[in-house]
């Protein structure tokens, strides 16, 4: 038997006919990494949801305290870091085509979602959590879009979504893979509110209690709740005690520039870019690039790219690499592509961007056009 992955249930609301629908992620041991049976599990259940009008909206959380979901199953989507990058990439375009279009559908809902951003939240996990409409974080909460560590960059709409953290520092989360703690977390737009982990069942108990005749109705209502019945903390993150220096330093920079402030800032305020070192020189130059690309871009159009850039990173084999070195091999010795970022060529950078001619339609906008979400208006 293959091992659950997944569990769905309705609970009935509170003050109005319907349910809540939940969805929990159960795969404990590996930190719910999202591998495809389980993105398969959650396109059906976003599918019921918006189908079924009984169910009047949607609570995604975790099995397991110490994670909501750390990521993709990049080990599948590589080949188990195959040496020398894929030549097949017909596995890893559908994996990505379908974690891609769940990004989406989720952000398009027509029911109001919310996720419990409980532990580690990170990589194709952000792609989820980004995705709600009420984003919970916790004082155990730990976010992040790691990939420039394993040869890749931010997908999931990483890319979208960093461009909406304020003063311009998306491009530093992007570039560094650094983490952020839950204040940072919601002064960088990154999540909405942070609530005591103790608090979750009295606040599952408030969402089945909502107006759900809009959408619009229940989102507002858990607002003026939230507004009332929490207290802001006089206690910043780093990212928000030094965000708006930190900003200025960065702006309208190319990466490079970016690349070598960041080294700076870590002299001086080590906490902010932990483990800089750790990653590829040149997938941090590409995911600086993508960034600034992607800056007045629609979420369809970040995504598409999102997916020719892994299948370029895949192919080049620097994605590869990284997988063997930190999640397979597990010596922590990847032969990057490039040692620093100052050797990292201008050719290369653009191969990487470059889009991919194919002869057949995009993997993800045909998956996008058989559920109706291939539109170019959202912003």
């Amino acid at each position: 038997m293959s091992e659950p992955t997944l569990r769905f249930y309705t609970v009935p609301l509170g003050k109005a006919d319907g349910f809540l629908g939940v969805a929990v992620m159960d795969r404990p041991k590996v930190l719910n990494a999202l591998d495809h049976g389980m993105i398969r599990e959650l396109l059906v259940i976003i599918e019921a949801v918006e189908s079924d009008p009984a169910i009047r909206g949607l609570w995604i959380e975790s099995s397991a305290e110490k994670a909501f979901c750390a990521g993709g199953d990049v080990r599948d989507v590589t080949k188990n870091g195959q040496a020398g990058g894929l030549t097949d990439l017909k596995n890893s375009a559908d994996y990505l085509a379908d974690e891609y279009l769940l990004d989406i559908w989720l952000h398009r809902s027509i029911k109001p979602i919310f996720a419990w951003g409980d532990g580690y939240i990170m990589g194709g996990g952000m792609g989820v959590f980004q995705g709600a409409d009420v984003r919970f974080v916790t004082e155990h909460s730990n976010l992040a879009m790691p990939e420039v560590r394993i040869g890749f960059v931010p997908d999931c709409g990483g890319s979208w979504f960093l461009n909406r953290v304020p003063n311009g520092l998306g491009i530093c989360l992007a570039m560094s893979g650094t983490a952020v703690g839950a204040a940072d977390s919601c002064w960088l737009n990154l999540a909405d509110w942070l609530l005591p982990r103790a608090e979750k069942t009295e606040l599952f108990d408030a969402i089945l209690g909502l107006d759900y005749s809009s959408k619009e109705a229940a989102l507002s209502e858990i607002g003026t709740l939230l507004h009332h019945g929490t207290s802001e903390s006089s206690r910043m993150g780093p990212w928000e005690e030094n965000g708006a220096r930190l900003g200025n330093s960065v702006r309208h920079q190319p990466p490079i520039i970016v690349w070598h402030m960041m080294e700076l800032w870590r002299h001086q305020t080590p906490e902010l870019f932990d483990g800089l070192e750790q990653a590829s020189p040149g997938a941090a130059m590409v995911a600086g690039y993508q960034q600034q690309r992607a800056k007045y871009q629609n979420l369809t159009q970040v995504v598409l790219q999102e997916h020719d850039l892994a299948m370029r990173l895949l192919s080049d084999g620097e994605w590869c690499e990284g997988v063997r070195a930190l999640l397979v091999d597990k010596d922590k010795n990847p032969q990057w592509r490039f040692k620093v970022v100052d050797e990292v060529t201008p050719d290369w950078i653009q191969a990487m961007l470059a889009p991919i001619e194919r002869t057949k339609e995009h993997p993800l906008a045909e998956k996008l056009s058989d559920k109706g979400l291939l539109h170019d208006h959202y912003k």
